[in-house]
């Protein structure tokens, strides 16, 4: 028979393995990384069609005013962006999405335009110590900006 320290340590092994498997099995679908929005604006015919996870900020934010569609741009920096990419969604948005939100959007890019899929924008929320952003009101086709202005 073996010894008590062996016994503890097989035991030990064992349950940490299932501890393990378990975890790993139950996770290993919600687990998503994101792609960056430079990422996918250098090769974008890469990712055509593909699932994919979108993180940046968002900018010119505009709903159209009798639906909840959405149409805004997804940019790599909230100053001075390098890389933008035209987005729509139609959907109930989180309270904090806005313009310079931070934000991971699941869709597929089709095209030059980024489609969002139901219940697939995140919105991180912004600090209460940070200044508010001024934005501005304009875009077509019946869409408002965010702040709730109105434009043609």
């Amino acid at each position: 028979m073996p010894s008590k320290p062996l016994k503890i340590l097989l035991t030990t092994v064992v349950l940490f393995a299932a501890f393990s498997a378990l975890l790993w099995t139950s996770m290993k679908d919600s687990i998503h990384y994101f792609k960056e929005v430079a990422e996918v604006a250098v090769a974008p015919a890469e990712w055509e069609g593909k699932p994919l996870k979108l993180h940046g900020y968002a900018a010119n934010v505009l709903r159209h005013s009798k639906s909840l569609d959405w149409r805004f741009e997804i940019t790599d920096s909230v100053e001075n962006p390098t890389y933008v990419m035209n987005a729509v969604y139609s959907g109930i948005v989180p309270d904090s999405f806005n313009n310079h939100a931070d934000v991971v959007a699941t869709g597929r890019l089709v095209g030059d335009t980024f489609h969002i899929d139901p219940d697939g924008i995140m919105a991180k929320c912004p600090s209460k110590y940070e200044e508010k952003p001024v934005v501005g009101t304009s875009g077509a086709g019946g869409y408002v900006s965010a702040t709730g202005g109105t434009s043609n």
